[in-house]
């Protein structure tokens, strides 16, 4: 096969991950990208792009509008963190992600110290700044509390030690697979 005849060569994005997981939440409401992409603070361009290469990337069915969701866990499980890479930064006020918000918070100890944020002005918790996988992703998860909680997951996946990795990964597969 010619390399001019392969389909073209499609990597993920992280704003890919955040519309993946917000049209998890919809699962059973009807949705366009235009609505999809004003909940989430980004273009319906944007939103229909991003479900396009989650498409290639076997993560999305987009002719029935359904995730593909062993797949998309996998993912999330043993690629998020390698592809996506953070590390916590200095101290800064924002919101509570990771450990520090729920569901991992009420199943932890975690000293004060420990907390990760999403740097946000408005954010009443101090802690180490997490880059947000997407710009969009603070505003996003004040919009929608189960939207919050996945993103929080993923990046308990992304920065946490094992211990937080396994039970965000439980968490994941709880919310994402089992119905």
């Amino acid at each position: 096969m010619k390399e001019s005849e392969r389909s073209p060569k499609v990597m993920l994005k992280p704003q890919d991950i955040v519309a993946i997981l917000k049209v998890h939440t919809w699962q059973s409401a009807p949705w366009t990208y235009s609505t999809l992409a004003k909940s989430l603070g980004m273009s319906a361009s944007e939103v229909h792009a991003a479900l396009s290469r989650c498409e290639a990337a076997g993560l999305y069915q987009g002719e029935n509008r359904t995730i593909v969701r062993q797949a998309l866990l996998e993912f999330l499980v043993h690629g998020l963190r390698y592809v996506f890479y953070t590390q916590p930064g200095p101290l800064s006020r924002g919101m509570p992600t990771a450990h520090s918000a729920q569901p991992l918070k009420s199943k932890l100890v975690a000293s004060p110290l420990e907390a990760y944020v999403w740097p946000d002005p408005d954010g009443m918790v101090r802690g180490q700044a997490i880059a947000p996988l997407y710009r969009c992703v603070p505003q996003a998860a004040k919009k929608d509390p189960e939207l919050y909680a996945l993103l929080s997951l993923i990046d308990a996946l992304r920065v946490g030690r094992v211990r937080e990795q396994r039970l965000a990964e439980g968490e994941l597969e709880n919310r994402l697979v089992t119905l």
